[in-house]
């Protein structure tokens, strides 16, 4: 199985505080967003059978065995990326049992209301 994440309205945030002269929110931003990804690489660590495929920007793309598919761990990570963030941005994720679905449903997942895992139902 692969999970797609990608933080939600980052490029915004980040291009509306640089349009309004704010460079140091931008920065402090960009700064959060890479500290929320080293956290996460952490907390991934601790689960052998995970590979870390991307990891970079806003995104994160993991690879896990289907047998160990648990949306509480996604939830997981999607908690430690708000945290780091403050609460003022999410990560929304599509999951897939190939990198193109767990593209298309990222892609559903922010389409329908972001901040959510996209496909819910198949959630074990």
């Amino acid at each position: 199985m692969f999970a797609f994440f990608d933080g939600d309205n980052i490029g915004d945030t980040i291009k509306r505080s640089l349009l309004e002269g704010n460079v140091d929110s931008a920065r402090e931003t960009s700064k959060r967003i890479t500290s929320s990804l080293k956290e996460i690489e952490i907390f991934i660590d601790n689960y052998p059978e995970i590979e870390i495929i991307i990891i970079g920007g806003d995104d994160l793309l993991i690879k896990y065995p289907e047998e160990t598919y648990a949306y509480k761990l996604l939830e997981e990570i999607r908690a430690i990326f708000s945290e780091n963030m403050n609460h003022q941005n999410t990560f929304s994720c599509g999951v897939g049992k190939s990198i193109e679905e767990a593209i298309q449903n990222l892609d559903k997942a922010k389409l329908f209301g972001k901040n959510q895992i996209f496909p819910y139902k198949d959630i074990k």
